[in-house]
C-alpha cells in the first residue's frame, strides 16, 4: 500500500536533511507506531505521505513514494487527500467552519457527495465519537481537547483509506483518548484501514498497535513488533519504555524470580491485565514489615495545613464565571497558591481548567468574587499590568508568535518590559541555552516543530522572571527527555519563591514533580491535595497513572504508590 525507496529530504535553509535513506513498506491494514526523540523527522515523514512535502513544504527532495500505487510527488493534493486522511499536531490548522456540524461535513462537500451520504456520514460520526452534545455549537467555544476531537471526527467523516494521526490524543483527557484510539482500531481492524499514528506518550497507545518504528537523526533505527523491541538490549528504547514495561524488566532481571514464578523475558506486558496476569503470583507473594511500608508512608494530612501561617500569593474568593447569561462555566471557585508551589490541574475536557487559567492574568474577568496576585485585586489591573507578575503559555503556542524571528520575539518582550539592555542580553542568552533555543533564533517561529514553539512561547515569558508562571498543556509536542529537562527546570523556577501552575493531561509527568494537583469537574474544584492522593483517588480513577492501576489488583500492596521507582523500592525491601 505505501512503498518508500531511498528517500531523503532537506528543508530550505537546512543544512542537514531532515528524513535520510527512508526505506519503509506498510501493507493494507497496518496498525504503525511513529516514535522518536523530537526532531527525529517522524513529522517530515508523514507529510511527505499525503504530498505536503514538497508541495507546500520547500525543500530538496530525492526517492520515490508511492500510495496505492500513485506517485506521490505527481499526484494532486486533492486526489491524495480523498486516500489519505490526516489529523495535524495542533487541531486549530485543519478546522476552518463557525460550529462542529458545518465542521463535520466540510470536507463531504468537497468531495461532491450526494445530500443523504453527507447526513449518514454525519450522524454516523457524531455517533461514533460521541460529539452530540457540541453538534451546534461555535468553534471558538470548544477547548482545545474538544476541538481535537472534532478534526478527527472531519476526517473520519471522509472514510480515508489511510489514516495518519500526529499526536491526536495529546490534548485529550485520558478517558477521551482511550474512546478516540478505540474507535480508531475499529477502523484498523474491523474496516481494513491503514493507521499511522505518531505519539509520545507510548503507554497510551501500545497496546493498539501491531509494528513500532523509531526513528534518530532522520533515520529508521528500529522497526519491529512491540514486544520484540523492548525485549531489545538497546540505549535507543530507553526514552520511549512505558511504566509497566520498565518495571516488568526491572524485576525480570533478578534469576531467582524468573526461576520461582516461571516468568519468561519474552513475556513482555503491554497493558494493565497482561503485566497483572504475569506478576500475579510474585505480587501475592510479597510481604512488607512497618519499615518497608513506613519509607514510603504517603501524606495524611491536608495539603493546605502546611500554609495556614503564610500569605499567599494568589487568592481566588467564591469566583463564578459564564461566556454567555445562565451558562455557568466555574462556579464557587476558592483557590489559595503560596510561593514555591507547583501545582498541576487535571480533569475531562470541558472542565473548566483553560479558563480557569485565563482569569490568573485578566484575559477573561470573573462573573461575580474577587481575584487577588500579592494582595491586589486584579479588577483593578489590566492586562498589562497584570502580565509582569503573571507569565502565560496558551494551549497553542503559535499564537503568542508576532516577530519574524524566535531572537526578534524574546527581544521585543524584554523592550516591552524596558529591561536594561545589558541585563536584557544574558537573560536572552540565558534562557535560549536553558530551553535548547541556540539553533532555532534565527528561525521564524511558525516554522518550528511544535514542542519547539512551546519552548520558544516559554523562553519569551521566563525572560521578565514573572513571579507566577501559567501553561496550559505545555508538555505537548515533547519528547520523553525533553520533557524530563523542562520539570526539572520548573521545579528550579518554582524553588526561587516563583509558583508553577500547569494544566495537562500528560498523567505519568505529573508523577515525578507536582506536590499539588487540583482536579476539575463541572467547573468545580473536586480535588485539592498531595499529588499521590489525588492520582490515587477512586472519583480519579480516568487520570490514574500505570502503576497505580496496577497496584490496585493487588489488595497486600500500599495504593497510593504512583511511580515504578516507589514499587521497585518497596519489591527490593520486601520479602518473598
Amino acid at each position: 500500500m505505501i512503498e518508500i525507496c531511498n528517500l531523503n529530504f532537506s528543508y530550505f535553509g537546512k543544512n542537514s536533511g531532515a528524513i535520510k535513506d527512508i526505506n519503509l513498506n506498510i501493507s493494507k491494514g497496518e496498525f504503525v507506531l511513529l516514535t522518536g526523540l523530537s526532531g527525529s523527522g517522524k513529522s517530515t515523514l508523514i507529510r511527505v505521505l499525503n504530498g505536503l512535502i514538497p508541495n507546500f513544504y520547500g525543500g530538496r527532495i530525492s526517492g520515490s513514494v508511492k500510495v496505492q500505487d500513485m506517485n506521490v510527488f505527481e499526484e494532486k493534493p486533492r486526489i491524495l487527500a480523498q486516500k489519505i486522511g490526516m489529523v495535524f499536531q495542533n487541531p486549530e490548522n485543519q478546522l476552518f467552519m463557525n460550529n462542529v456540524e458545518s465542521e463535520l461535513i466540510f470536507g463531504l462537500e468537497n468531495i461532491k457527495l450526494s445530500r443523504s451520504k453527507i447526513e449518514k456520514r454525519l450522524n454516523d460520526t457524531i455517533e461514533l465519537l460521541g460529539l452530540e452534545s457540541m453538534r451546534k455549537r461555535s468553534i471558538n467555544s470548544l477547548s482545545g481537547g474538544e476541538k481535537q476531537k472534532v478534526a478527527i471526527g472531519a476526517i473520519l467523516a471522509m472514510q480515508p483509506e489511510i489514516f495518519i494521526l500526529d499526536e491526536p490524543t495529546s490534548e485529550l483527557d485520558p478517558k477521551s483518548a482511550e474512546e478516540i484510539l478505540q474507535v480508531v482500531q475499529h477502523l484498523n481492524k474491523k474496516l481494513g484501514i491503514t493507521v499511522i499514528l505518531i505519539e509520545h506518550r507510548i503507554d497510551r497507545v501500545i497496546e493498539f498497535v501491531d509494528r513500532l518504528i523509531i526513528m534518530k537523526d532522520g533515520q529508521i533505527i528500529q522497526d519491529n513488533k512491540p514486544k520484540q523491541i523492548f525485549h531489545e538490549e538497546n540505549n535507543s528504547n530507553k526514552y520511549f519504555i512505558p511504566p509497566i514495561i520498565k518495571l516488568f524488566l526491572e524485576i525480570i532481571k533478578q534469576k531467582n524470580i524468573l526461576l520461582k514464578y516461571k516468568i519468561s523475558p519474552n513475556d513482555i506486558p503491554i497493558n494493565i491485565e497482561e503485566c497483572s496476569l504475569i506478576l500475579k503470583e510474585f505480587f501475592a507473594d510479597l510481604t512488607f514489615n512497618e519499615s518497608n511500608i513506613k519509607c514510603l508512608q504517603q501524606n495524611n494530612e491536608k495539603y493546605m495545613q502546611k500554609f495556614l501561617d503564610s500569605t499567599p500569593l494568589i487568592e481566588f474568593t467564591n469566583v463564578n464565571f459564564e461566556y454567555e447569561k445562565n451558562n455557568i462555566i466555574l462556579s464557587n471557585i476558592n483557590f489559595k497558591a503560596y510561593p514555591g508551589e507547583f501545582i498541576a490541574i487535571i480533569g475531562d475536557n470541558g472542565a473548566g481548567k483553560t479558563t480557569f487559567l485565563k482569569l490568573f492574568n485578566g484575559l477573561l474577568r470573573p462573573k461575580n468574587g474577587s481575584i487577588k496576585i500579592k494582595g491586589k485585586n486584579l479588577k483593578n489591573l489590566s492586562v498589562a499590568q497584570i502580565s509582569r507578575d503573571v507569565g502565560y503559555l496558551f494551549q497553542n503556542p503559535s499564537i503568542q508568535f508576532y516577530q519574524d524571528t524566535v531572537r526578534e520575539e524574546l527581544e521585543v518582550v524584554l523592550r516591552n518590559f524596558k529591561i536594561h539592555s545589558e541585563n536584557a542580553k544574558e537573560l536572552l542568552e540565558e534562557y535560549s541555552d536553558r530551553l535548547d533555543l541556540k539553533s532555532l533564533l534565527s528561525i521564524y517561529p511558525r516554522y518550528l516543530s511544535y514542542g519547539e514553539q512551546q519552548r520558544a512561547a516559554l523562553a519569551s515569558m521566563l525572560v521578565i522572571q514573572p513571579k507566577i508562571l501559567i501553561m496550559d498543556e505545555p508538555t505537548h509536542g515533547m519528547d520523553s527527555l525533553q520533557k524530563d529537562h523542562f520539570f526539572n527546570y520548573l521545579d528550579e523556577y518554582r524553588k526561587n519563591g516563583n509558583i508553577v501552575i500547569l494544566v495537562t493531561h500528560d498523567i505519568e509527568s505529573l508523577t515525578k514533580y507536582p506536590e499539588r494537583i487540583l482536579f476539575f469537574s463541572e467547573g468545580k474544584i473536586i480535588l485539592d491535595d498531595f499529588s499521590e492522593n489525588v492520582l490515587s483517588h477512586p472519583i480519579t480513577s480516568q487520570f490514574t497513572p500505570q502503576i497505580n492501576r496496577l497496584i490496585k489488583n493487588f489488595p497486600n500492596l500500599p495504593n497510593k504508590i504512583i511511580k515504578t521507582e516507589e514499587l521497585l523500592e518497596l519489591i527490593e525491601n520486601a520479602e518473598i
